[in-house]
C-alpha cells in the first residue's frame, strides 16, 4: 500500500510540488494569525494596619483575615473600567489578577499576555501600581481609620516577559498536516482517475453485431419476436414432389414434347 502511494506521487509529482509551495503557504498564514505571545507575573502582598501589629509586632505573623480585603480589590480589576485603563497603555493587552490559588495568606497575583515584550512589561508595571492605589482608594471611601489602613508590596515581579510560541507551534503543524494530506490525497485520487481512463481506453471494444442467439429476432414493443422472413417455409419446387407424383409425370414429360407435336406456324411469320 505504501509503495502504490508513493509511485503515485512519482508519477503525479507535480501535484506535489504544487501541493508542498501551498501548504508552506497555509503555514505561514496559519503562523501569522497566531503570532507568539510574551507572559509576565507578578505577586502583591497585603500586610495589616498598625492597630493589628501592637509595639514591635510582625506583619507576617498578622496576615489572617486579609484574603477578604483582597477579594475586594481583585473585583475591582475584573470591572469594565480596570480593562479601559489597561487597554490605555496595550489594547492588545490581556491580563488576569486574582488571589494567588498557590499561596495560603493574601497574596494577589497579576499575570499579563501581549504580543510583544515592551507592552507586556508596561501593562504588568501599570498593574502593579494600581493595585495598591486601588486599595487605598476602596478604605478611604469607607472612612477606615488611618492606623488600620491596609498596605500592601510586590513580592516578586517579572524582570523579562517570557516568550510563549505554543499556540504558535500548533497551529502552524495543524496547517501543515492539512496541507501535507490534502496534497497526498489529491495526487493519489489523480493518478487513479488517470490510470482507469488509460485502462478503458485499452480495452477492446464490443461487437456491435448481435449473437447467433439473438439471429432471426426482431425487437417489438421491448419483446423478441421471431423472423417470420426466416422462419418461412420454403417454397417448394415442382422437382420436390413425393416419389408417387413424380414417377407419373415421368411419361407426361415424354408424350408432350415440342418434336413430336409441333406448334403451328401462322402466315408471314418466319421462325
Amino acid at each position: 500500500m505504501i509503495l502504490d502511494v508513493l509511485r503515485a506521487l512519482g508519477r503525479r509529482w507535480y501535484v506535489v510540488v504544487v501541493g508542498l509551495a501551498l501548504t508552506v503557504g497555509l503555514g505561514y498564514g496559519a503562523t501569522e494569525m497566531s503570532p507568539p505571545e510574551y507572559n509576565a507575573r507578578a505577586l502583591v502582598l497585603l500586610l495589616p494596619g498598625e492597630n493589628a501589629l501592637g509595639d514591635g509586632g510582625n506583619p507576617l505573623l498578622a496576615l489572617g483575615g486579609l484574603e477578604q480585603p483582597g477579594s475586594i480589590v481583585v473585583a475591582y480589576f475584573a470591572s469594565a473600567a480596570a480593562k479601559e485603563e489597561v487597554a490605555a497603555v496595550s489594547d492588545t493587552a490581556n491580563f488576569i489578577v486574582a488571589l494567588d490559588a498557590t499561596t495560603r495568606g493574601p497574596v494577589i497575583g497579576i499575570d499579563v499576555t501581549d504580543q510583544s515584550a515592551e507592552s507586556t512589561t508596561a501593562a504588568l508595571d501599570f498593574l502593579l501600581q494600581r493595585v495598591p492605589t486601588e486599595l487605598e482608594r476602596l478604605q478611604v471611601a469607607v472612612d477606615a481609620p488611618r492606623e488600620s489602613i491596609i498596605t500592601s508590596m510586590p513580592l516578586v515581579a517579572d524582570s523579562e516577559p517570557q516568550l510563549d510560541s505554543s499556540g504558535t507551534v500548533r497551529l502552524g503543524i495543524a496547517a501543515i498536516a492539512v496541507g501535507l494530506g490534502a496534497t497526498g490525497l489529491a495526487a493519489f485520487a489523480l493518478d487513479g482517475m488517470i490510470l482507469r481512463r488509460r485502462a478503458r481506453r485499452a480495452a477492446p471494444t464490443e461487437d456491435p453485431r448481435p449473437s447467433s442467439k439473438h439471429a432471426g429476432r426482431t425487437r417489438h414493443g421491448g419483446r423478441d419476436e421471431p423472423d417470420h422472413q426466416d422462419d418461412a417455409p420454403a417454397r417448394r419446387d415442382l422437382h420436390d414432389e413425393p416419389p408417387a407424383v413424380a414417377s407419373s409425370l415421368d411419361g407426361f414429360d415424354e408424350e408432350f414434347t415440342l418434336d413430336r407435336y409441333p406448334l403451328p406456324v401462322r402466315a408471314g411469320h418466319t421462325n
